[in-house]
């Protein structure tokens, strides 16, 4: 959505750019009777972030908008933001810094898609697949050259029996050992080559790994150690995470069904984070409320009751941040969306979620772009950091202004954020540096916060 001469051009800024033929099909599954014009059409966008590719038919995961798909706002200019460091997460917690949000200890987790989700959709072929356009078929060679595949690997792929010419593409299919045996650094500029193109949907929207090791992502995973080993192989480098795109690959490793299911099911993994606020008879708790209560009051009764028997109880004691959320956030916060959600036509994304977080019950008209534009323009004011409680951040593209991705500010580091319109991704709490690094990292976008202007 731009803001043209004083007017809002609307650009589908909420749609999803991944193949509109998977929306299709997976509408039909879910809901036979939906006339199709309600499924809009794809806008293409050589967008980012990818959470985990979609099982071929699903509205997918942290990328069905391929980011939120570059869900897009028109947001205003405003210097940049510096990221911030994160704190040191481990298996016993961390303490968020210290501030007027109160003492504040963080729980690292890892969410995973229900299995009767997951095992509602097909699996993948397990022959690799890369596609280009037809008009390209002249250069391939050149192509190949420039990505540095091995020569071996690039012979083979230019028999005829290595490729099919269909539709205005030119789908490749390497051997297993081929795509196995590519160089790492290889494998992120190929990768990153096939990405520009929706049709190679799990190189466009990879699974994203936000550890540093590829094997602490799956520690607690039920895979079995082969399996990480062989993730671990395949994974390269996108940004400052690591990403992996061979799912369909990694099926051939799998010693039965159940077990490519537990693949697949691993494959949605989103870290989150537990966060609870300390409370002891020291604690201040009127400054606490009045952080937590924007500064004006607002839920103030919703708050003061359990702050105030927690603190006269005289035990040191740990509140779940679900306790002082609002009441839609606290429902939604480690959930998956259900497929009710989607009677209004398109899934909840990443700007409902934050234009909605103080609303008792969702406006569902948020899912439009327009409207949603409108509210931040009419209801919010461009701030600069320290942000507070409340504030909206967006991420926006430096050249069109568009915003493709935003969270809520809830202390700290910490914000809550649903990514991607899919019903593969939760609504969770997590840092602005993972986000940083799931959607800044082309380098190509800032940071805007928005906060909610005072009522009269």
């Amino acid at each position: 959505m731009e803001k043209c001469s004083g007017t809002i051009r609307q650009k589908n800024i909420l749609l999803i750019p991944l193949l509109k033929t998977r929306l299709r099909i997976n509408f039909r599954v879910l809901y036979p009777q939906m006339s199709l014009q309600l499924i809009p059409s794809i806008q293409r966008h050589d967008l980012s972030i990818p959470s985990w590719p979609c099982l071929l038919i699903a509205v997918t995961t942290i990328a069905c908008a391929s980011t939120d798909a570059h869900a897009q706002i028109s947001i205003p200019a405003a210097a940049p933001t510096a990221p911030s460091e994160s704190s040191e997460a481990t298996t016993s917690g961390y303490y968020a810094k210290p501030g007027p949000w109160g003492t504040i200890k963080c729980y690292p987790i890892f969410l995973e898609a229900p299995r009767d989700l997951v095992d509602s959709y097909p699996l993948p072929s397990t022959r690799p697949r890369w596609s280009l356009p037809d008009s390209e078929f002249a250069n391939l060679a050149a192509i190949f050259s420039m990505a540095g595949l091995p020569d071996s690997t690039a012979t083979a792929l230019l028999q005829p029996s290595a490729y099919v010419r269909e539709g205005g593409w030119v789908h490749l299919f390497p051997s297993i050992g081929d795509v196995e045996n590519l160089d790492p650094e290889v494998r992120s500029k190929w990768y990153t080559e096939l990405s520009k193109y929706e049709i190679n949907e799990f190189h466009r929207d990879p699974v994203l790994i936000l550890t540093d090791k590829v094997e602490d992502w799956y520690r607690t995973s039920r895979l079995r150690a082969p399996l990480v080993q062989k993730i671990t192989q395949l994974a390269y480098r996108r940004g400052e995470t690591w990403a992996f795109s061979d799912l369909g690959l990694l099926l051939n490793y799998a010693e039965s069904d159940a077990e490519a299911r537990q693949l697949f099911k691993a494959f949605t993994r989103t870290r989150s984070l537990l966060v609870k606020v300390e409370i002891s008879s020291t604690t201040n708790v009127d400054d606490l409320m009045s952080y937590w209560t924007l500064g004006n009051g607002l839920r103030r009764k919703d708050i003061e009751p359990v702050l105030l028997s927690l603190q006269e109880s005289g035990v040191d004691e740990r509140l779940d941040i679900a306790h002082i959320l609002p009441a839609l956030p606290r429902k939604l916060i480690y959930t998956y969306p259900s497929f009710d959600m989607a009677r209004h036509g398109m899934l909840p994304d990443c700007h409902w979620t934050s234009l909605n977080f103080l609303n008792y019950d969702p406006h569902e008209y948020l899912l439009d772009a327009r409207l949603a534009t409108s509210s931040v323009l009419e209801g919010f004011a461009p701030v600069s950091p320290p942000y507070k409680y409340g504030d909206i951040l967006f991420f926006v593209d430096n050249a069109t202004g568009d915003a493709f991705h935003s969270c809520v500010y809830l202390a700290d580091e910490l914000v809550f954020t649903k990514n991607g319109r899919n019903q593969l991704s939760p609504w969770i709490i997590t840092t602005i540096t993972d986000v940083n690094r799931m959607y800044l990292y082309r380098g190509d976008g800032r940071v805007q916060a928005y906060r909610r202007k005072l009522q009269d």
